[in-house]
């Protein structure tokens, strides 16, 4: 008895949702689509990018990516979201980033860390950047499966978050080096983004401006003045050459 095409198809169709629905490696929370997953463990996925673009070049620095590298398991990244860096008291703190993270090792021996993204112009993986930071690579191993890793860029800060408490894996310039409480950490970012007043309220600031109004006044001033006396100085009659320059008095 013969299988129908279109049963054969309807199978292939479903063995290939199961397969995309496949649960990916992971080491902390978020999502790893399939494709990324692929993509990391490929033979010439993402070992053969970090070869092209940080291996050893013509110069012989960078790293030799030879048949002992090693991808560890890949992470989601998340970023602070707008709301909380506003310093506001929000559900969601953090934000899913186009990104992820898989520590690579040579010889059994971290070497850094990769960032994978998805380019949206081709909608395919592809190595973002490379971090060649052997303990962050090390510290990703131990972040917690219920654990969201955060990245701080603008302070090159990396944190695994857990129940409202923020671990250092990269302390980058964030001033964190251990367990910090979330909300203790937002309050650090908002204190450091406010502007620095002084007590009376007068600030370099507003010395700026009012030295600026007074320069201003000065130039008018001047530019009143000085054609005004130019006109006058031109009004005034010159002296008769015929007539003595002092008048003597009749004694003398």
């Amino acid at each position: 008895m013969s299988i129908p095409v279109r049963v054969i198809a309807a199978a292939g169709v479903a063995l290939a949702v199961l397969w995309g629905t496949a649960p990916a490696a992971v080491a902390s929370a978020g999502s790893v689509p399939v494709e990324v997953a692929e993509f990391a463990t490929a033979p010439d996925g993402l070992i053969t990018s970090l070869d092209d673009f940080f291996g050893p070049g013509a110069d012989g620095k960078g790293i030799d990516f030879d048949d002992s590298t090693e991808i560890g398991a890949v992470d989601r990244v998340f970023t602070f979201s707008p709301a909380w860096l506003a310093g506001e008291t929000t559900k969601t703190p953090v934000d899913l980033a186009n990104q992820w993270t898989a520590p690579v090792s040579v010889g059994g021996k971290a070497v850094g860390v990769a960032i994978i993204w998805i380019n949206p112009s081709t909608v395919l993986p592809q190595l973002a950047d490379f971090l060649p930071d052997p303990d962050f690579a090390t510290a990703l191993v131990g972040v917690a499966a219920d654990a969201w890793l955060v990245n701080d860029e603008p302070r090159g800060a990396w944190f695994a978050l857990g129940p409202l408490t923020l671990t250092p894996l990269v302390v980058g310039t964030s001033g964190v080096s251990s367990d910090t409480r979330l909300t203790t950490y937002q309050a650090m970012l908002t204190m450091a983004d406010d502007p620095p007043v002084a007590a009376d309220g007068f600030n370099l600031g507003s010395a700026l401006s009012v030295g600026t109004i007074i320069a201003v006044a000065l130039i008018v001033v001047l530019a009143l003045l000085v054609p005004l006396v130019w006109r006058r100085r031109k009004a005034r009659p010159e002296p008769d050459a015929g007539e003595p320059d002092s008048v003597e008095s009749d004694d003398s």
